[in-house]
């Protein structure tokens, strides 16, 4: 079986389990995991769990900045798009890059076109991919993995 990825690349808890891990075995990579029911009214509890996160990690502020936008959006976008919308949130940092990835159990991949400037949603996905230094989406066994990657490197590098 052939797995589709599609990668663009430019320059709620609600009474369930919460699971957070530590950090991986290899000293150069740090992780956090969150299974979850995405809900709109959970969101600011995640986006300070990230935030908590950023600063252990001793991330600037253009990096937070651009990772709780990222903890937003996707889990945002499995609350309004997805009929199960229990799911997971993984940060983790490595080689210079913290990457946002949920995994949700829809199998419908995300589609990114230039916003309606009117309309009062559907550009989330297209400004995430504008500020982030990577954007990408695969099916899984059992939905998909929605991604987003951004650059630790001191700015301007």
């Amino acid at each position: 079986m052939t797995q589709r990825i599609q990668a663009l690349t430019h320059r709620g808890y609600s009474g369930g389990t919460v699971t957070l891990t530590g950090r991986d075995t290899d000293s150069h990579r740090l992780s956090r995991h969150w299974s979850l029911t995405a809900r709109r009214e959970d969101l600011a509890r995640f986006r300070r769990l990230a935030s908590a996160a950023m600063r252990e990690w001793g991330q600037p502020p253009h990096v937070a900045e651009v990772v709780l936008h990222g903890v937003t959006e996707l889990l945002s976008n499995v609350a309004r798009h997805v009929a199960d919308p229990r799911c997971t949130l993984e940060l983790t940092l490595v080689d210079q890059a913290v990457e946002v990835c949920v995994h949700d159990r829809s199998s419908t991949l995300p589609t990114i076109t230039l916003p309606d400037w009117t309309a009062e949603e559907g550009r989330g996905l297209w400004l995430l991919r504008e500020m982030a230094d990577g954007l990408g989406f695969a099916p899984t066994d059992d939905g998909k993995r929605v991604w987003v990657r951004v650059s630790t490197a001191p700015e301007g590098w």
